[in-house]
C-alpha cells in the first residue's frame, strides 16, 4: 500500500474525518447535507407510464442551489450524461463537495468509471471528494459479480478520495456477509425505498449504526419522490422523515443527510417545500446538538 493509501486507511478508521486526520465535515448540519444528483431527463422515467412529470425538472447544481445544499452525488442513471460529457461538470464548480458514481446505471465497468474519476474529473475538480457505489449490493443490476472491492477501496484512497456505498433497509438489509465490504468503505448511506417503511426508520437507523460500527460515517437518505409509487412522498411521511433526521443528527447517530432526487427541487409539492423549509430552519444548527 502506498503512503497515501495508508493515510487513507487511518482516516477511514477514525470516522467523520478526512483521509489526512482532520474533520471531513464542518460543525453545522448544512455542511453535512447532500443531494442525490441525476440528470433532469430522468424525471421522465420517474412517473407511471403515460403520466407527465408534475413541474419543472432542474439539473443537479441548480437543485442544490434551490434546496440550499452544498454537496452533490453525481449518479449517472440512464447513462446521462454520457461520456464524453463536454462541459456538463462545469456546473459543479460552485459546490463544496462532489462524489462521483463508480457503480451506477451507466455504461462501463467500475474500473472504467474509476478512470473517469481519477483521470478526467480529479485534475480539474478540487472539490471532488469521493466515489459512490450505488446499488452495490444488487450485483445482478449493475454487473458487479467478481469485483475486488479491496482493490477499489485501495485505489480510491490512494487518490485521496473517500468511498461511499448505498444500503437499503427494505431491500437487502443488514446481512452479515455485507460487513466485510462495508468495512472497506468510509461512508454508508441508508435508504428506505418504499415510503411506507419510513415508519421503521427509528429502529432501522439504529440497527445500521450498530451494524457498521461507531467509527464509520452514516448518511441517511431522504426521498422527496416515491419511485415505487411514482408520486411525491406524502407530506405526513416527509415530516416523519425530517423528524427522525433531526433526532439522529442531534445524537450523532447519523453524520449527515442525502435528499433525493436533485431534479425534483423545483416542484411545487409538499415534500419538497417541507424539505426546503427544514433545511432553511435547521441548516445552520450545530451537528450533535
Amino acid at each position: 500500500m502506498t503512503g497515501l493509501a495508508a493515510a487513507a486507511g487511518v482516516g477511514a478508521a477514525s470516522g467523520c474525518r478526512s483521509l489526512f486526520g482532520s474533520p471531513f465535515y464542518g460543525p453545522t448540519i448544512r455542511d453535512r447535507l447532500w443531494m442525490w444528483g441525476h440528470h433532469p431527463d430522468m424525471s421522465r422515467r420517474s412517473v407511471a407510464k403515460g403520466a407527465v412529470w408534475p413541474g419543472p425538472a432542474v439539473d443537479q447544481a441548480e437543485g442544490c442551489r434551490l434546496m440550499g445544499v452544498p454537496n452533490n452525488c453525481v449518479i449517472r442513471w440512464g447513462n446521462k450524461p454520457a461520456y464524453p460529457w463536454g462541459d456538463y461538470f462545469e456546473q459543479f464548480k460552485s459546490l463544496k463537495r462532489v462524489s462521483f458514481g463508480i457503480a451506477d446505471a451507466s455504461k462501463g465497468s467500475v474500473k472504467d468509471k474509476m478512470r473517469l474519476a481519477f483521470d478526467v474529473l480529479q485534475p480539474t475538480m478540487p472539490n471532488l471528494t469521493g466515489c459512490f457505489l450505488d446499488d452495490y449490493f444488487c450485483p445482478a443490476d449493475i454487473g458487479q459479480k467478481g469485483l475486488d472491492l479491496r482493490m477499489v477501496s485501495d485505489e480510491v484512497h490512494a487518490h485521496g478520495l473517500r468511498l461511499s456505498v448505498v444500503l437499503y433497509s427494505d431491500q437487502n438489509g443488514f446481512r452479515k456477509e455485507y460487513k466485510r465490504d462495508l468495512d472497506l468503505c468510509d461512508e454508508t448511506s441508508l435508504w428506505f425505498w418504499k415510503s411506507a417503511n419510513i415508519e421503521t426508520m427509528g429502529d432501522q437507523v439504529k440497527r445500521c449504526r450498530e451494524f457498521i460500527g461507531s467509527e464509520k460515517d452514516l448518511l441517511l437518505g431522504l426521498y422527496m419522490w416515491d419511485f415505487d409509487a411514482y408520486a411525491p412522498v406524502s407530506a405526513a411521511r416527509m415530516e416523519q422523515q425530517l423528524a427522525f433526521a433531526r433526532r439522529f443528527l442531534a445524537d450523532r447517530t447519523v453524520t449527515g443527510l442525502i435528499f433525493h432526487p436533485s431534479f425534483a427541487a423545483a416542484l411545487d409539492v409538499p415534500a419538497v417545500k417541507l424539505a426546503k423549509a427544514w433545511i432553511a430552519s435547521c441548516g445552520d444548527d450545530l451537528w450533535g446538538v
